[in-house]
């Protein structure tokens, strides 16, 4: 029996509810952050291999940004926040106040790079504060 199989549906609507409460959270921060009404999507939970992850994202050869955070504490783990291109590079035009920024200059442009850590961080945060407060775990 694989770790997938073993998973019940309870624990995947705990899964999901947390999804639920965490993005919630992380729309709000989001919503500040940008200064505008932010519109979510219900979130959903499900369980994918890397190789499946992949191909969620439309495939090995479809570029993403991604930001990784460690969770420490009464819970570890790792949250990856990913994302398209070009979500990505809306995201920092509007975090940095540059129409003209584009993806591509990512690594070359410290202001951009930094608002992106930055944007995950917020997200994350936010997210991870949530399941704190639902689990009183730190």
């Amino acid at each position: 029996m694989s770790k997938f199989e073993a998973i019940k549906e309870e624990q995947m609507d705990i899964l999901r509810e947390v999804g639920n409460i965490g993005a919630g959270h992380s729309a709000s921060a989001m919503a500040q952050l940008l200064n505008r009404k932010i519109d979510m999507e219900v979130p959903f939970a499900t369980l994918l291999t890397f190789d499946e992850l992949a191909d969620f994202f439309g495939g090995a050869e479809t570029p993403v940004a991604s930001i990784f955070l460690r969770m420490e504490g009464d819970m570890t783990g790792s949250i990856f926040l990913i994302m398209p291109f070009h979500q990505a590079e809306q995201f920092i035009r509007e975090l940095i106040g540059n129409p003209d920024f584009d993806i591509d200059q990512l690594g070359e442009d410290h202001l951009s790079s930094s608002a992106l850590h930055e944007f995950g961080n917020i997200l994350a945060g936010s997210y991870l504060t949530a399941l704190a407060d639902l689990t009183k775990l730190e």
